[in-house]
């Protein structure tokens, strides 16, 4: 009986606080491979691309730009949503070897919403064709906090 009254607790918590988890997704641009085993850094070229990316994409989809209220350490560009009840939001830093771009969204229902995996998806290629293979979705293990640098 315990065990029955366990279970359904920890279901029940997990089906009221799984709405309040938000969607995230990070995306990293990593550096060139470097020539004679120098530490790979990222060119301010590919910060400028980066930058240019996401900010057309956010333009075109009415976003605020919040890059000089942003708190991170090396923030390329930082854009949000504004006037809408569950803000699709996007960062990109620059971090060691890396860029990391991350995409969130407060859900307003369970999983992603149409408008945030059309805007992700809408990221991914555009920097997909600058960078091609250099860019990978990094799994949860594998994200980077901003201002923290990856070994």
């Amino acid at each position: 009986m315990k065990h029955w009254i366990a279970c359904s607790l920890s279901l029940f918590v997990l089906v009221i606080t799984g709405c309040d988890t938000v969607n995230h997704a990070q995306l990293q641009v990593v550096a060139p491979k470097s020539e004679r085993g120098a530490v790979a850094s990222i060119p301010a070229s590919e910060r400028d691309v980066v930058k240019q990316v996401i900010t057309e994409i956010a333009v075109r989809w009415r976003f605020e730009d919040r890059t000089s209220i942003s708190l991170t350490p090396d923030t390329i560009c930082s854009y949000a949503q504004v006037d809408v009840k569950h803000p699709i939001s996007i960062k990109a830093w620059a971090a060691a070897d890396r860029i990391s771009i991350d995409i969130s969204q407060p859900p307003a229902e369970v999983g992603e919403s149409g408008a945030y995996q059309n805007f992700r998806n809408e990221v991914m290629s555009a920097l997909k064709k600058q960078f091609g293979e250099r860019l990978k979705q990094a799994q949860k293990l594998d994200q980077v906090s901003a201002g923290a640098s990856k070994p």
